[in-house]
C-alpha cells in the first residue's frame, strides 16, 4: 500500500470539510492542506483545525500532495483537473466526490499525466446542512463510498484509497463509471426530480386551489424534502448525467403511463397488485446491520502485478451484491511477478459466492473464515 502523509482537499464545503476531519482522525501525522475559492471558507477550515494549512494558489496547495480530493461541484472538476496536472508529483493519487461518473473519469485519465493515478469517487453521504461550519467526521460513518476504477487502474493506489475511505468508516465498493451513473440516476437524480417537479406542479396549482400548500402534510412533505436542496448543484449534476437521467425519465413515464391505463380501465386487480409490489419492496430495503465478525470471511488471491486487476477482481465481487470490508496486497515468495490480494467479506455464504465470481474470471482464490470453521 502507498504511504500517504500530504493531502490537499480542493473544495472546503461540507463532504470537503468531512472527509479532511474523518481523516484526521484515523491519522495525526496526515499534513492537510485546504485550497477554496472563498477565503471566508479557507479561513474557517483552518481555525476549526479542519486543515493544517491553507494555499490560495492551486499550484502550491497539490505540489507536494500524495492524495488529491477535488470536492468542488460537479461542473469545475475537469476544470480543477486541468489547472493541476503539471504541478503533481510522480504516484499521486486524485480522485473527486462528484455523483456524476462517466464523462469525468473519462477526461481525467485523458488531462492528467499517466504517472499521476485518478480513481473516480462517490460519498452516498449527505446533509441538510451546508457549508464547512457543517462538516462532521462521521458523515461517511457506515454509509455506501463508491469508487470507480477503470480497467487500466493501477492496484495498489486503489487498494491504498479503499483502506483509506474504510478506516473512516465507509462501505467502499466499486463499480465501473457506467454502472455507476445509471444506479445514480435511478436511485437520487431521478427522486429529485420528481420531488421538484411535484413542488412545481401544486405551486402552480394553488393559483386556482387556494387551500392546498395549507394542505399539504406528510406523505407530500416527505416526497418533496429533497426539492430544498442546492439548486446550482442540481443543475449540474442533471446535465452531467443528462444521458442516463433522460433514460430513467422515460422508463417512469412509461410506469406512469401503464398504472393510468389500469386506472382507466378500472383494474382493481393490478392497482392491488402495484401498491401491494411496491410495498414489499420498500419494506425489504436493505438496512443496516451490526457487523457478525462469526460471518467474516477472507480470501486469498494471487494477482499479476500489471493494471487493471484489481479493477476487475473487484466488479466481480460488487456484482454478486457483495461488500468488501476490508483490501490490502502483499509480496509473497509463493508467488512471483504479482502479489497476494486479501480480501475480508461480510456475510452467511459471502466466501463461497466471491470465491465462485472471482475464480469465473480466471483467478485462483482460498477462502477461509476468519474465526475458522
Amino acid at each position: 500500500m502507498r504511504k500517504i502523509k500530504n493531502i490537499t482537499v480542493i473544495g472546503l464545503g461540507l463532504i470537503g470539510g468531512s472527509l479532511a476531519l474523518a481523516l484526521k482522525n484515523i491519522n495525526e501525522d496526515f499534513v492537510i492542506t485546504g485550497y477554496d475559492l472563498d477565503p471566508q471558507a479557507s479561513n474557517i477550515a483552518k481555525y476549526r483545525k479542519v486543515i493544517d494549512r491553507i494555499s490560495d494558489d492551486l499550484e502550491d496547495a497539490v505540489k507536494d500532495a500524495d492524495l488529491v480530493i477535488i470536492a468542488t461541484p460537479v461542473s469545475q472538476i475537469t476544470q480543477i483537473i486541468t489547472s493541476i496536472k503539471n504541478h503533481l508529483k510522480k504516484g499521486t493519487i486524485v480522485t473527486d466526490v462528484g455523483s456524476a461518473k462517466e464523462k469525468i473519469v473519462k477526461k481525467a485519465n485523458e488531462i492528467l499525466p499517466p504517472e499521476v493515478i485518478f480513481i473516480g469517487g462517490h460519498p452516498m453521504a449527505g446533509s441538510e446542512n451546508e457549508g464547512v461550519l457543517s462538516a462532521n467526521p462521521e458523515l461517511f460513518r457506515n454509509a455506501f463510498y463508491i469508487l470507480t476504477p477503470t480497467d487500466s487502474t493501477i492496484t495498489e493506489p486503489l487498494v491504498t484509497l479503499h483502506t483509506l475511505l474504510t478506516k473512516i468508516g465507509s462501505k467502499v465498493i466499486t463499480m465501473s463509471p457506467k454502472e455507476h451513473d445509471r444506479n445514480v440516476a435511478l436511485i437520487s437524480h431521478l427522486p429529485h426530480i420528481l420531488s421538484t417537479n411535484l413542488v412545481e406542479l401544486v405551486d402552480d396549482k394553488q393559483k386556482e386551489l387556494k387551500n392546498l400548500f395549507k394542505l399539504c402534510a406528510g406523505g407530500f412533505r416527505d416526497m418533496t424534502r429533497v426539492a430544498t436542496s442546492n439548486p446550482k448543484m442540481w443543475v449540474d449534476i442533471s446535465l452531467e448525467n443528462r444521458e442516463e437521467i433522460i433514460k430513467v425519465i422515460d422508463e417512469y413515464i412509461s410506469y406512469l403511463n401503464n398504472f393510468k391505463e389500469n386506472l382507466q380501465r378500472e383494474n382493481q386487480e393490478f392497482i392491488k397488485e402495484h401498491y401491494l409490489k411496491a410495498q414489499k419492496a420498500r419494506i425489504n430495503l436493505p438496512k443496516f446491520i451490526e457487523k457478525d465478525i462469526s460471518q467474516l470471511y477472507e480470501l486469498r488471491i494471487a494477482v499479476p502485478d500489471k493494471p487493471g486487476v484489481l479493477s476487475e477482481i473487484t466488479l466481480a465481487i460488487s456484482s454478486s451484491g457483495i461488500n468488501i470490508e476490508d483490501i490490502s496486497i502483499f509480496h509473497s515468495t509463493e508467488f512471483s511477478g504479482g502479489g497476494i490480494l486479501r480480501i475480508l467479506v461480510q456475510g452467511e455464504d459471502a466466501g463461497l459466492i466471491a470465491k465462485r465470481e472471482i475464480e469465473k474470471i480466471g483467478y485462483e482464490t482460498k477462502v477461509k473464515k476468519v474465526l475458522g470453521e
